[in-house]
């Protein structure tokens, strides 16, 4: 079984965000895997240990979503692929149509994570 699940990065809510110019600054900004996501790879990390399954994480983002990929590898998975993108941030469309490309160049069984629905939408799949 492939597993694949979409890993987004999110502000880290307990820190101090600072805006500047109507933009959140980045410059003290702290980011984390966005919660939902890391529920997505906790669960498919079960699913792993239960079943052999391999376990993919693929995320769209600047640089600084390597991080979050390495936390993910860390929690149990296999691999990674990241699509390195700044002019992606904050377009969820768009992101969308990546991660569907990279779904359809790949096979996976089973597909989580806090992205999946506009991605399933781009893939023209049912969701349950």
């Amino acid at each position: 079984m492939n597993i694949l699940v979409l890993l987004k990065q999110t502000f880290d809510t307990e820190e101090r965000i600072i805006i500047e110019n109507g933009k959140v600054s980045e410059k003290e900004a702290k980011y984390i895997i966005n919660p939902y996501d890391e529920f997505a790879v906790e669960e498919a990390v079960k699913i792993k240990e239960s079943t052999g399954a391999d376990v993919t994480i693929v995320t769209v983002g600047p640089p600084r979503v390597e991080s979050a990929v390495r936390a993910a590898l860390a929690m149990g998975a296999d691999k990674a692929i990241i699509v390195e993108e700044d002019s992606f941030e904050g377009d969820e469309f768009t992101i969308s149509k990546v991660l569907a490309a990279v779904v359809k160049r790949d096979s996976y069984d089973l597909i989580l994570g806090d992205t999946w629905r506009l991605t399933m939408e781009q893939l023209k799949w049912d969701r349950a």
